[in-house]
């Protein structure tokens, strides 16, 4: 059992598994503003606060898909970022930016859910994975710098 212990503590299994979960989350977000279902979604939260002006420029369609598009890159950067730290960075900064833009509509809904509420995990742990992706940047800066 001390082993085990050992091994979990000494191991980076909670980064890589809260680097899959935030994966996985925009995985499944990003994909869904491509259907139907979630542009109707959309329309009550968007068209009662700041980020109306999507509709205005993309129409209700192409603001998910634009929505999706930038969750999409996000997910990517975070999986490339397991071997690439920079891939990292940007997607832990999608992240972080679209979990504080989502979370900037609480005022304007009147009401905080679970749908919103889930963003303050998600700034979090994006600024867990940001954090150790910049270490890790520096770490190989480092490490090239004494070659």
């Amino acid at each position: 059992m001390q082993n085990l212990i050992h091994k979990f503590i000494s191991s980076e299994f909670e980064i890589k598994f809260a680097r899959f979960a935030l994966i996985l989350v925009l995985f499944l977000f990003g994909n869904y503003k491509w259907f139907e279902f979630k542009v109707e979604l959309l329309k009550p939260i968007i068209s009662g606060t700041w980020l109306n002006f999507l509709y205005t420029i993309f129409g209700f369609h192409g603001a998910s898909y634009f929505l999706g598009v930038v969750e999409s890159i996000g997910y990517i950067a975070l999986a490339v970022g397991y071997k690439k730290p920079k891939a990292g960075v940007l997607g832990s900064l999608i992240v972080i930016m679209t979990g504080l833009v989502t979370l900037s509509l609480i005022p304007q809904l009147g009401k905080p859910d679970g749908f919103i509420l889930k963003d303050i995990f998600m700034v979090a742990i994006g600024f867990i994975i940001l954090k150790y992706d910049l270490i890790r940047i520096q770490k190989a800066s480092n490490q090239a710098s004494l070659v």
